[in-house]
């Protein structure tokens, strides 16, 4: 009795000639080739344009479109820079005088103030036992 394997590999015996033809010249065409014929270092760009850009053509176009509206929008929508003026005219005497004055009101004004006291208050010092004893007659 013949095997599975046997009864298999006699049916596709006829096709391995095909296949030898095949195979032979697939070899002769990869043979002739050059490698820079093939275009090795510039696989990675053709794969990442067929592969990833040009199936999604129309969805990158929508986001060109959407990123050139932002920037169009971003620039249309700026104010102008307030001109400074380039020179001061020196201060008066009344405009110093009124300046030293804001100053000097300032600084009374930031004057530290005294700390608060740590003293306690009388009717809480004690134990708590006295305390609750002193709200319940209050």
């Amino acid at each position: 009795m013949k095997t599975p394997r046997e009864i298999l590999l006699s049916r596709h015996r006829e096709v391995e000639p095909k296949l030898e033809r095949m195979w032979t010249s697939v070899a002769a065409v990869c043979d002739r080739r050059e490698p820079h014929e093939v275009g090795a270092h510039r696989a990675p760009l053709r794969l990442l344009w067929r592969e990833l850009i040009w199936p999604c053509r129309r969805i990158w176009a929508g986001l060109a479109c959407a990123w050139a509206l932002i920037a169009v929008l971003n620039l249309a929508s700026r104010e102008p820079a307030p001109q400074v003026a380039s020179k001061t005219e020196p201060l008066s005497r009344e405009q110093m005088q009124a300046l030293i004055e804001q100053r000097r009101m300032l600084a009374q004004l930031i004057e530290p103030t005294p700390a608060p006291s740590n003293k306690h208050d009388p009717a809480f010092s004690g134990p708590r036992s006295e305390n609750d004893a002193k709200t319940l007659a209050a």
